[in-house]
């Protein structure tokens, strides 16, 4: 392998990283849960509607933007999720007082802008780097994870300056689509890539009868609730739980930065023990921080955010551990093509945070709403114990079979 080579694949890994780092602004919305109400009255069910919208645009458009990529390559993508981003934040910036534009611009655009990119960094990584698909691919994903800590970051020092939450949404619009665009066109295919004829043989209509397809759509579906019900709502949790000032805004940094790492945690756990023995740790590990969260009240602030990280680290573990898998199982080319199904599970797990904001206005208390997170990851569990099984060693050895 030449110098020159290792040079521009490694180049190439860092433009996906930085791409989904610009691409990674929803999960740092509760940042601005509390300035927008103090401001303009909305209801908590309102703030987490935004959330959910999101998450449910982001999962339906990655559908159609991921079998694009696969047959029409990363470019043409970024440039497209590079001129969403700007006009959504844009929008949000002139419009942001009035709740339907709030909610058109960042929970159905922005969300549809970065699902539109998502794919293009993390396929192009896997390709570059096919015999370390799980850590590559929790690397490139780990962007994705930081892209919130950046952003919550930057708005809470803007906010205490001074700036309102729809400033600093014309700020993300003038910096954050010319980096996507920048970044998304460095991003190119290795030579000797399957070409449009090998992605349209590709069937995803067979899926269906699949029950490796069914492990892992039901593993990111258990393994993103309870972390799609607390991100939405985690600085107003903070408060809640006693903490305030700089302690309640790092809630959101804390489990972002859980995220981050187990992106690229997870992905080595991946490729040294399969991906069966990694979902099974992964929600074990997701059990034990949603109980800690729940008994944070006896046990302290210290336990109050190792269960927020445990909560991120294995959010961050389905980002490393199901696209390398789907790429192991189904081929790297097809990878747009097959992942976006399993991340569409989020679309039904994101109703989490509005049923989490339904149940703190019923209650004024999150207690129910993490008590419903317990039970989802416990059902998580025992879904991986019964479904994982065909992801067997024996299962991964039949790749490309049938």
């Amino acid at each position: 392998m030449s110098d020159r080579f290792t040079i521009k694949r490694f180049s190439i890994l860092a433009a996906c990283m930085l791409m989904l780092l610009f691409l990674g602004t929803n999960q740092a919305w509760s940042v601005f849960v509390g300035p927008l109400q103090a401001s303009h009255g909305f209801s908590d069910f309102q703030m987490q509607l935004i959330f959910s919208t999101g998450t449910v645009a982001f999962c339906t458009v990655i559908i159609v933007a991921g079998r694009l990529h696969d047959r029409f390559g990363p470019r043409p993508l970024a440039i497209a999720s590079g001129a969403l981003i700007g006009l959504a934040w844009a929008l949000a910036w002139a419009f942001g007082e009035s709740y339907f534009w709030l909610w058109l611009a960042v929970g159905v655009l922005a969300s549809s802008g970065s699902a539109v990119g998502y794919v293009c960094p993390l396929a192009t990584a896997m390709k570059w780097f096919p015999r370390q698909p799980g850590l590559v691919s929790g690397l490139a994903a780990a962007g994705f994870a930081g892209g919130p800590i950046l952003l919550s970051t930057v708005a809470e020092t803007l906010m205490r300056g001074g700036w309102q939450p729809v400033e600093v949404f014309g700020l993300v619009a003038v910096t954050y689509a010319p980096a996507v665009l920048l970044t998304g066109l460095a991003l190119v295919r290795p030579a000797g890539h399957e070409g449009h004829a090998a992605v349209a043989g590709f069937r995803r209509r067979e899926l269906v009868g699949d029950r490796r397809f069914w492990s892992l759509w039901a593993g990111m579906f258990t393994g993103t609730f309870p972390f799609l019900m607390v991100m939405g709502n985690a600085k107003p949790l903070a408060v809640e739980r006693g903490l305030s000032g700089a302690a309640a805004a790092a809630a959101i940094s804390v489990l972002a930065a859980g995220n981050a790492c187990g992106r690229i945690f997870w992905g080595l756990v991946l490729d040294r023990m399969g991906p069966r023995r990694a979902m099974l740790a992964a929600q074990a590990v997701m059990i034990g921080s949603v109980a800690a969260l729940l008994a944070q009240s006896q046990l302290g602030t210290v336990v109050f955010f190792v269960g927020l990280f445990g909560i991120g680290f294995c959010y961050g573990s389905n980002f490393a551990i199901y696209p390398a898998t789907v790429s192991r199982l189904y081929g790297p080319h097809v990878l747009g093509s097959v992942y976006p199904f399993i991340i569409a599970s989020q679309a039904f797990s994101s109703f989490g945070a509005s049923a989490n904001g339904l149940l703190r206005d019923a209650t004024g208390s999150s207690t129910p709403g993490l008590l419903l997170a317990l039970m989802a990851a416990v059902l998580g569990g025992a879904l991986c114990v019964v479904l994982s099984r065909s992801l067997s060693a024996e299962a991964v050895g039949q790749i490309g079979r049938q």
